[in-house]
């Protein structure tokens, strides 16, 4: 009995022995164990310290959240940016959940401290990003990692805008100012006078305009400065007895070379003695300058352009073809439009949802609503950017097939789906969804994209949605080119389709891509081509069947078969061909064919002229794909509010492009205003393209021997005006000018003559003559050498002798008194044994009081045609 007390120690250390090995059972499992914090983030954009970046557009991004305990997760993320000096948080985005928990942009956060208020950060300030990660543990002490190291980095100017650069105006032809409606601007009188000066910033005279007694105004035009400088236009009101008031107004004006400049005044409404100032911009807005007399200052618009769109090719021009868009994303046009006003032209999708289209007379209705189940409410830039996105057109059914997102479980995921119309496309009548990727999670910008139907397949472009290990993962869509029958059914064809139980393999044509926004198909060599954003490196590529193109988290990965990097990144969105296999060029001419176009974004939402993006820059290619040159800048943004390029397709008439975003006075950028627009070819100031104006080259001597104001090359050009006989001179200033050069066997036909042999041959005889036998060296008529080989030439001797008058309507007469006169032949039909015969007419003049020629024509060809 006196054991008890130790057989009661040992159970007890037994029982604590017990308890002992299931502790450390547990804490072996971890069940007990201590919390390790997450790792410490690695910051993968900014991609490296001191990069200069966008203040309205910073994408800030880690690489995957990384713990140490085994089956923690991802659970939120902290953003911070500050700046250095002084140094102070002046952005904030935290406990962020979501697809922001690793790649975030400055619309997810919150401007605080000096940036309080602001959408974008200061222009060239030093800043630094900092990032932690927190766990699912629910551990307080331990659930966040430790703050990255700060990485530093920079902005660069917020927008950039140049000053018109003048040393000279033409007085021929002289400045026209004119109010918006063309009315002439006339200054009143005073003591002193109004004046309008157009003057160098270091205060030299350009150009001045004084208001006079009589109708009209004193111009006063001085020599050349001895250099370019930047100009502002001075408004002095002088001394009328009331207030200067004039309306919106432009001036017109030409430099020396002949470029035509346009400077847009706004209205003005001055008392006696006061003075308005505006610098003029590169491309004519006006700003307020009266602060600012020695240095340009864009800060204050006076008058914009009225679309901020400019081509930097000659003989192109920009126009507004559609408005009231929210965000149009992207455009496809029918392929064979119909001929009534009220016939589908081309749709478009609106990123939120809606797609619109637009009819041959540019009306605006709605095709489709409610393609998105859900509102997106995110920011710009930032988690806002997502929805509807790619669009095409069945060229047979034209049934209208679209890419979007659709949220399953508060998760959203990508489909195409394909809509019918039965009232001619003018509305939808039912959708079906042809593929619905389930699990494939995307947020904004790394989506599903670009579609486009290429001999009834249709080709679309997937995002890698964040996660940049799915993009060489073949179990999952994301990061990849897909290709599918329009049934929705994947192409046997495919590279990696195994005809089993369906999934991405068998969809899959290339992979390895980020954010493929634009795909375009080339006929000249029969790919598709992609342009691509990366995290600070942009692709152009050709797509191959099969191709891995490499994207695996970093900016060396988008050199992989790149025909071209865009560094830094400009943001490109899409890409077109102008091709004559689409609508026969799009009536751009034969030295473009075949190019590749592509809208360049530049940064999310940026206010005014950026230095990157906001274009449309121009590709030369060979037949193999390869770069020959480009970007070449094509069209740009000169404006003041926030448009840019995105959307973009070649239409019936020149390259149309969306400028997403409602430019100015805007409340934000889902507020409807946004616009399509078209590039076409040939200006009407400009006919032979080649910079100069046409008004001003025929004030000084380019011919224009018709007096129309325009070139004659120009004319001859447009067929307006004929050069038959090829003496580079225009048929209708020729002393003999045919109404054709040809005359069909099988119909006959008329040619009707106009003789202008001038005035000194006023009243004289004339004699119109046909020959056979060519123009050179022609037949001696005493002084004079008419232009017809005439020895032994049958049409010679009938036109002669007029044989027929039918035939030979007035061939031989009296001139009138300006010493003009009319003539014809009539051909009936003819023997085709005729054909290919070339006929040339020319006429004598001769003096019936010496009997002696005096005048002899050109000669006019006629060839008879079947």
């Amino acid at each position: 009995m006196h054991h008890f007390p130790a057989m009661n120690a040992l159970r007890t250390s037994r029982a604590l022995f017990t308890v002992g090995l299931v502790a450390s059972a547990l804490f072996t499992n971890g069940l007990l164990a201590q919390n390790q914090p997450p790792l410490t983030p690695v910051i993968t954009e900014p991609s490296q310290p001191n990069k200069v970046l966008n203040p309205s557009d910073v994408h800030m991004e880690t690489a995957p959240f990384a713990d140490p305990n085994a089956g923690d997760t991802h659970a939120a993320t902290d953003w911070e940016i500050w700046t250095i000096n002084p140094s102070q948080r002046v952005w904030a985005a935290i406990g962020i959940t979501g697809v922001e928990k690793v790649h975030i942009h400055l619309g997810d956060g919150v401007f605080e401290n000096s940036h309080a208020g602001w959408a974008r950060l200061f222009a060239n300030t030093q800043y630094s990003l900092r990032v932690r990660h927190q766990d699912n543990s629910g551990q307080a002490a331990t659930e966040w990692s430790a703050w990255t190291t700060p990485r530093p980095f920079s902005t660069g100017p917020a927008e950039v805008k140049s000053a018109m650069m003048l040393d000279d105006l033409e007085d021929h032809p002289e400045p026209v100012w004119t109010a918006t409606n063309g009315t002439p601007i006339d200054l009143p009188a005073g003591a002193p006078n109004p004046m309008l000066r157009i003057e160098s910033d270091t205060g030299w005279l350009v150009l001045r305009i004084d208001g006079d007694p009589a109708t009209g105004n004193r111009q006063t035009n001085p020599g050349a400065l001895p250099l370019h400088r930047a100009v502002r236009v001075v408004i002095d009101s002088g001394a009328t007895g009331n207030n200067l008031i004039l309306p919106a107004s432009d001036l017109v004006a030409f430099e020396h070379d002949c470029e035509r400049i346009t400077i847009r005044l706004p209205a003005i409404n001055l008392a006696p003695y006061q003075t308005a100032a505006f610098w003029v911009s590169e491309d004519g807005a006006t700003y307020s300058g009266a602060a600012s007399p020695h240095v340009p200052d864009f800060s204050t618009v006076a008058r914009g352009l009225p679309a901020p769109w400019v081509a930097r090719e000659p003989g192109y021009r920009v126009d507004v073809i559609a408005t009231g868009l929210s965000m149009p994303i992207n455009i496809a046009f029918v392929p064979s439009p119909g001929p009534l006003p009220t016939d589908p032209l081309f749709y478009v999708t609106e990123l939120y949802g809606t797609i619109k289209v637009v009819t041959n007379n540019h009306t605006v209705l709605t095709y489709a609503t409610g393609l998105l189940n859900y509102t997106p409410s995110g920011q710009f830039p930032g988690s806002g950017e997502q929805g509807l996105a790619g669009i095409a057109v069945d060229p047979i059914t034209r049934d209208v097939f679209v890419s979007h997102m659709w949220r399953t479980s508060g998760q959203n995921y990508p489909r195409i789906t394909r809509l019918h119309s039965t009232n001619g496309g003018v509305t939808s009548s039912s959708r079906q969804v042809l593929l619905d990727m389930q699990g494939e999670t995307q947020g904004q910008s790394h989506q599903i994209s670009n579609v486009e139907i290429v001999a009834g397949q249709l080709y679309c472009h997937m995002g890698d949605g964040f996660d940049y290990t799915t993009a060489q993962n073949l179990g999952s869509y994301r990061g990849k080119i897909l290709r599918l029958n329009l049934d929705g059914t994947p192409v046997p064809s495919n590279p990696f389709y195994n005809g089993g139980t369906l999934d991405s393999r068998d969809y899959i044509f290339a992979y390895g891509v980020r954010n493929p926004f634009g795909g375009g198909y080339r006929a000249a060599d029969g790919f598709r081509y992609c342009v691509e954003n990366g995290p600070s490196v942009d692709r152009f590529s050709r797509l191959v069947a099969g191709r891995n193109y490499g994207w695996n988290n970093t900016d060396a990965s988008m050199a992989n078969f790149a025909i071209y990097n865009w560094a830094p990144s400009s943001g490109p969105v899409n890409v077109a061909f102008v091709q004559q296999q689409t609508f026969g060029g799009s009536g751009f001419p034969a030295e473009r064919l075949d190019h590749a176009f592509v809208t360049e974004s530049g940064a999310t939402y940026a206010q005014g002229q950026q230095a990157i993006g906001k274009r449309i820059t121009e590709f030369v290619l060979d037949l193999s794909g390869n770069r020959i040159a480009g970007p070449i800048p094509f069209v740009e943004y000169v404006g003041d509010g926030f448009a840019t390029a995105v959307g973009l397709a070649a239409g019936p008439d020149g390259l149309y492009f969306g400028d997403l975003y409602k430019d100015e006075q805007t409340s934000g950028p889902t507020a409807a205003g946004g616009r399509i627009l078209r590039i076409s070819y040939g200006d009407p100031d400009d006919c032979d393209a080649n910079g100069r104006a046409d008004e001003c080259e025929v004030a000084h001597s380019a011919m224009d021997c018709n007096g129309n104001l325009i070139p004659d090359t120009c004319d001859l050009r447009s067929g307006l005006s004929h050069d038959f006989d090829g003496n580079g001179r225009i048929d209708e200033c020729d002393p003999l000018f045919a109404s054709s050069d040809r005359i069909s066997l099988l119909n006959g036909g008329r040619v009707d003559f106009t003789l202008q042999a001038g005035a000194a041959n006023a009243g004289l005889a004339y004699h119109v003559i046909g020959t056979l036998s060519g123009t050179s060296p022609g037949t001696p008529f005493g002084a004079v050498t008419l232009p017809l080989n005439t020895q032994g030439d049958l049409w010679f001797q009938l036109t002669w002798q007029p044989f027929s008058p039918a035939l030979l309507q007035s061939t031989i007469g009296l001139l009138d008194n300006t010493g003009m006169a009319q003539a014809a032949i009539v051909v009936p039909p003819l023997p085709l044994s005729l054909l290919g015969l070339q006929f040339h007419h020319a006429y004598l003049v001769q003096d019936p009081t010496t009997q002696q020629y005096v005048f002899a024509s050109n000669a006019m060809p006629l060839l008879m045609i079947q």
